[in-house]
């Protein structure tokens, strides 16, 4: 394991400064950014990758619509058809199609002013969705015959199926989905949806324990995602996992070293993904495995003025909460940070 982490710390350090090649991986147009827990930074990683990649249609899937937010800060006056009017024809019959659901992220929040970049809303009514979905599959499984595999297929399905519309109105060819922290309902759509997953993890036991559930998930035939398979049996691989939080030593000299903690889950999260090798994209387990630093105040700046990280700079400032908060010189480091992981899926 010393080598594997010796390699892993030394391509941090140059991604740090800025000097790392992509790494050997294949590209998709699709990813789902998804784990099994809350507050590891699905929705932070979502918005600033959005940005990044210039070209694209983000969809958020979660009901807490935090996302959403990020794009449109007034969405609840703003915004019409959601996530939900797409995707609820697909299993309550009699409903029309919503189709022209994607916004244009410039006209409401200005940071991506000349990009061709889309949204796709969240909706609170996303929280019935599971029972709606659940519900829908096994009235599908009373009928006999290919006519069920179609029904079936047309419902885990669906949001791909509209994606692939929405994409193609808008002209985007890439897609990014964040997704909420329980598997059920738009998160287990999202898994068929996409063409592969970026899987954030928090450096703590917490989230260790939701990689493991998620791992069983897509693996475990017992699981409800392996139970209700499409007749493809779709399953999307794993394109990397992203460390959340990460702190490093202080130590002069250190050069980039982790502190304990993190050191501990690194090698956490390095033994699972050797564990599951076969649901990741490449057979090398050091290629799905990144760090970004916990963005302390610059995250906190980012949330508050729905602005990327990409365009903060050192000394910026903001009160937060009645607290001045600043952006220090981190921010380049973390910004390399997230220029590498878009570079390793677009």
């Amino acid at each position: 394991m010393s080598s594997y982490l010796d390699t892993l710390l030394n391509r941090q350090f140059a991604i740090a400064q800025g000097d790392a090649e992509p790494l050997p991986l294949p590209k998709f147009d699709t990813y789902t950014i998804c784990n099994l827990r809350g507050d590891i930074g699905k929705t932070s990683l979502a918005f600033n990758l959005s940005y990044l990649a210039d070209d694209i249609l983000a969809v958020d899937a979660c009901p807490q619509c935090n996302l959403t937010y990020f794009f449109d800060n007034d969405y609840l006056n703003n915004v019409h058809l959601t996530i939900y009017d797409m995707l609820l024809p697909a299993f309550v019959p009699g409903l029309g199609t919503a189709s022209h659901v994607a916004k244009k992220i410039s006209a409401t929040n200005e940071f991506f002013e000349g990009k061709n970049s889309f949204y796709i809303p969240s909706d609170t009514q996303l929280y019935v969705l599971p029972s709606q979905v659940s519900n829908a599959i096994f009235q599908a499984k009373t009928i006999t015959g290919t006519q069920q595999t179609e029904i079936v297929d047309a419902m885990l399905f669906s949001l791909r199926d509209n994606l692939i519309r929405e994409m193609k109105d808008t002209k985007t060819s890439r897609c990014i989905i964040d997704t909420s922290p329980f598997f059920s309902g738009a998160t287990h759509l999202a898994l068929h949806a996409c063409d592969a997953l970026i899987v954030p993890v928090r450096t703590d036991q917490q989230s260790i324990n939701s990689l493991s559930l998620l791992m069983k998930t897509l693996s475990d035939p017992a699981s409800e995602f392996r139970r209700n398979m499409p007749s493809d049996q779709h399953c999307p691989k794993i394109q990397m996992i992203v460390l959340t939080h990460c702190g490093w030593s202080t130590v002069p000299g250190s050069r980039n070293r982790p502190n304990q903690q993190t050191k501990v889950y690194v090698e956490k999260v390095l033994d699972i993904i050797r564990q599951y090798i076969t649901f990741f994209t490449s057979p090398d387990p050091l290629n799905h495995l990144l760090l970004l630093d916990d963005f302390l105040g610059t995250g906190r700046i980012s949330s508050a003025k729905s602005k990327p990280i990409e365009l903060l700079s050192e000394g910026e400032s903001l009160t937060i909460n009645r607290v001045r908060t600043e952006v220090n010189a981190s921010v380049r480091k973390v910004q390399n940070q997230l220029k590498f992981i878009h570079s390793c899926i677009f």
